[in-house]
């Protein structure tokens, strides 16, 4: 992360929709946080938590019941969506960087240049069918990350990017992810695969359209705080108050932490690693090498 300089903020955020039998659904209810430039902010929860409504208050696409969203008109954002096919607007590559670039003040050739070099950034510069028709899910969910880079967004939305992706391509991903978040971009990441999670700056956890938990990765995978005491009666109502205390925040909502992560909590309760917190693999290898 780059600076303190926050570009968005979003202050007692509400998103409310009628249901059957004048119940209101609450798919928002009260969320608070801001973004900074240059953040990578990771935003976890199960279903139906609130993510993906969250991703489009800030993109715009939904509107607000109450509270606030505060950022600069000349921002700049973009989103991948989950499902590739939503987001295709053109026949062929170009139709769909020229769509995606048309409201940007740049030159023809500038638009060209950098379509080019975003193909090459995701890996699909070597295509050599350029109608998108064709093209696999996982291409086309690369073409959609392109277009969005393309932009030079200062904020650059991911719901569950990498969910067509094959391993190598979700390690691009990731790559370039660290690689324009240190060049001033902000990400915000919508996953619940947790490993993606852990190469973030900072978490957000949503349950029931809340926002429980708002911290480092390390604090959200290893600390014994609580995320709030009637949170984890609704997780779990026959956890006891002496093992509640020694669940992390992503146990108490109910999430799976990552491989590496188990593993550590294993050899801590063996007695080994007992300071250490590593969310990678390459992070517990070297602390195991170390002992």
């Amino acid at each position: 992360m780059q600076d303190t300089f926050s570009i968005i903020s979003l202050q007692d955020i509400r998103v409310y929709y009628g249901a059957e039998d004048n119940v209101v659904k609450k798919a928002l209810d009260g969320v608070s946080f801001t973004l900074k430039r240059g953040e990578w902010l990771s935003i976890v929860g199960a279903n139906g938590s609130g993510k993906s409504t969250l991703a489009g208050v800030i993109l715009g696409y939904i509107p607000l019941s109450g509270g606030e969203r505060e950022g600069s008109d000349d921002l700049t954002i973009r989103g991948v969506l989950q499902q590739p096919e939503t987001q295709v607007l053109g026949d062929t590559i170009e139709e769909e960087f020229h769509f995606a670039l048309s409201q940007l003040h740049i030159s023809e050739v500038e638009k060209k240049i950098r379509m080019q070099e975003a193909l090459q950034t995701v890996g699909l510069n070597q295509l050599k069918e350029r109608t998108i028709a064709p093209l696999s899910g996982g291409q086309k969910q690369l073409l959609n990350i392109a277009t969005a880079l393309a932009a030079k967004p200062d904020v650059l939305i991911m719901d569950e990017p990498t969910a067509m992706l094959d391993p190598d391509a979700r390690d691009r991903i990731e790559e370039i992810v660290q690689h324009i978040t240190s060049q001033g971009t902000a990400v915000i990441w919508i996953t619940h695969h947790l490993e993606e999670a852990t190469l973030s700056d900072r978490i957000l956890a949503m349950h029931n359209g809340k926002c429980v938990y708002d911290g480092t990765p390390q604090s959200f995978f290893y600390s014994t705080a609580i995320v709030t005491e009637d949170r984890a009666e609704e997780t779990n109502q026959e956890i006891s108050p002496s093992l509640l205390h020694s669940l992390s925040p992503c146990e108490q909502l109910g999430l799976e932490p990552p491989f590496t992560v188990q593993t550590a909590q294993i050899l801590k309760r063996k007695g080994m690693l007992p300071n250490a917190m590593p969310l990678r693999p390459e992070q517990l290898a070297e602390e195991v090498a170390c002992r």
